[in-house]
């Protein structure tokens, strides 16, 4: 990793970047702090939690939220029995030609820093930095459980540059313009409310720099009235491309381009200049 990540991470308390300062031993970070304002990080297993304001075992997380909280639901995560699974019913697709078809639409000659964004147990996070080894990869995920397994199997795959923290979505963690790729995979369909995540992305990547994504379509007939149900009481999104490609349009992010297959929608889009 070419760049110090105190460079690019945000005080979740001063919301002023480049003031976190890190203690580290042979076990990961002992301690995390504001030089700004004095604001103590707690930490997990190691892992800086840059959203505080998010109870642990947050009761207005969605059932299916609360299930991919669990360690037990991490350590299966990528296992045969579900996300591999999961992506070849849903998409026809196997995971590692989905994760190839996003690195192909990220792919550049100067990728210095990266943001997984819900990034779960790190597949696509510890993909990035194989892809790109000497850049700056960030995954975030609200669930402890979730970074616990992902450092795991970095570590385990020798993958020790990327940094794993507990973020929300919804309040990054990172300076203005400082990635210069954004990816979510396979989570988006877990929030209600996209206008500010979107404003997010839009916030933290440079002119110029790409977001991809893997998401949910909205289906027709029983399956559409299902998903209309589950968005009326607020626990899911499910898009069409068209009102996707107009919202992300809408606040600067152009150029999209996208992959539909079965129930799954892969998509890019560029930060306009």
């Amino acid at each position: 990793m070419s760049i110090d990540p105190a460079r690019i991470l945000m005080c979740p308390k001063c919301r002023r970047p480049g003031v976190i300062a890190f203690k580290s031993d042979s076990a990961g970070i002992v301690a995390a702090s504001c030089s700004a304002c004095s604001y103590s990080l707690p930490l997990h297993q190691g892992l800086a939690d840059f959203a505080e304001h998010i109870p642990l075992d947050d009761p207005k997380a969605s059932r299916a939220q609360r299930v991919m909280n669990t360690r037990l639901f991490a350590f299966f995560y990528e296992s045969p029995l579900w996300r591999p699974l999961h992506t070849k019913l849903g998409s026809g697709i196997s995971m590692k030609q989905e994760s190839e078809r996003i690195l192909q639409w990220a792919d550049g000659p100067k990728v210095e820093t990266v943001a997984d964004l819900a990034c779960g147990t790190g597949h696509y996070a510890r993909a990035f930095a194989e892809r790109f080894p000497s850049a700056a990869v960030f995954g975030l995920d609200i669930s402890a459980a979730m970074l616990d397994q992902a450092q795991k199997i970095a570590e385990k795959e020798g993958l020790n540059g990327i940094f794993f923290l507990r973020g929300d979505i919804y309040r990054l963690p990172f300076a203005d313009a400082s990635m210069d790729r954004v990816n979510c995979g396979g989570a988006l369909h877990l929030f209600p409310n996209l206008s500010t995540i979107w404003k997010e992305i839009h916030r933290v990547l440079k002119p110029g720099g790409i977001f991809t994504a893997m998401t949910i379509t909205m289906g027709r007939g029983t399956v559409e009235r299902i998903q209309q149900r589950i968005m009326k009481k607020g626990q899911a999104t499910f898009f069409e491309r068209q009102s996707l490609e107009k919202d992300l349009e809408s606040i600067g992010l152009g150029s999209f381009d996208c992959v539909q297959s079965r129930f799954t929608l892969l998509f890019r889009v560029v930060k306009n200049g």
